[in-house]
């Protein structure tokens, strides 16, 4: 009797803990999800445009052109949608395109280049860091991307390198001051086509499974929003979540970052025989 009472013990604790292990094994938690930071660039000339980028599902990081008429309002709403805000820093490129205000050229010295940037962020309400605006010039110039980065170490903000040109040294730069940075890995929209959209697309999706992680850039063009307004809301299904750069840098920055072979920049492709300008 003894003995029988003391195997029904036995095979009710280990129905017990089967119940419990088969309890633990449901409420883990599912496979870490790969990050997309998406980044929209040169938000502030258009309201229409601006208003319909803040509507996407996010949380996204808009980056807003200084001293352009709707920037402010629209980092104000993009910041009550919850999205990252950055200053889209217009820098000087080698093509000679225009600028427009706030633009860092290379022919400044160290106190009016650091001015001029810092009226630039004082214009972006929220703003938690930057990325350059053209630059294919002015970033592969250390002195200047040192001031730049001197800045962002006073203000406490961390730098993506947009990587207009291969020959980049933002990214050193930034490392060297000890700011938290990323660079560019791929440019959604250099052709809007919706064929080259859904390639850049599943590029980046691609890189951001592989490696944990992506920063995609695109721009508040029509045709890209109609595809992200599709496309966001089924990440989700495909295990990809989307990040804000601020929140990923506070988990992720001890992880060495990698960098893929870098992807050709918008600002040096050429389209009919001319440069695809912004």
């Amino acid at each position: 009797m003894l003995q029988r009472c003391s195997r029904l013990a036995t095979a009710s604790l280990f129905t017990l803990l089967s119940l419990i292990s088969a309890s633990a094994t449901m409420a883990a938690p599912p496979q870490a999800s790969a990050e997309l930071l998406l980044i929209i660039d040169d938000i502030g000339n258009n309201h229409r445009l601006g208003k319909r980028t803040v509507g996407l599902p996010g949380p996204l990081n808009l980056a807003f052109l200084p001293h352009t008429p709707y920037a402010a309002a629209l980092a104000e709403d993009a910041f009550s949608a919850g999205h990252g805000i950055l200053l889209h820093a217009p820098m000087a490129n080698e093509k000679g395109a225009r600028l427009g205000p706030g633009a860092l050229t290379s022919g400044m010295d160290q106190a009016s280049l650091q001015q001029t940037l810092t009226d630039n962020l004082a214009a972006i309400p929220h703003v938690q860091g930057m990325n350059n605006h053209m630059g294919s010039l002015l970033t592969q110039q250390s002195d200047a991307m040192r001031w730049v980065m001197q800045i962002a170490q006073q203000q406490g903000l961390f730098f993506v390198d947009s990587l207009t040109s291969p020959k980049s040294v933002a990214l050193e730069q930034a490392k060297a001051a000890g700011i938290p940075a990323l660079e560019r890995d791929v440019f959604l929209d250099n052709d809007i086509r919706p064929q080259a959209l859904h390639r850049q697309f599943g590029q980046a999706l691609h890189l951001a499974k592989r490696r944990g992680y992506a920063v995609l850039i695109g721009h508040p063009y029509p045709e890209t929003l109609d595809f992200l307004a599709r496309e966001l809301p089924a990440l989700g299904i495909r295990n990809i979540r989307l990040t804000r750069i601020d929140e990923f840098l506070q988990q992720r920055l001890w992880q060495p970052l990698e960098s893929p072979a870098l992807a050709p920049s918008r600002y040096l492709l050429r389209t009919n025989g001319s440069s695809l300008q912004p």
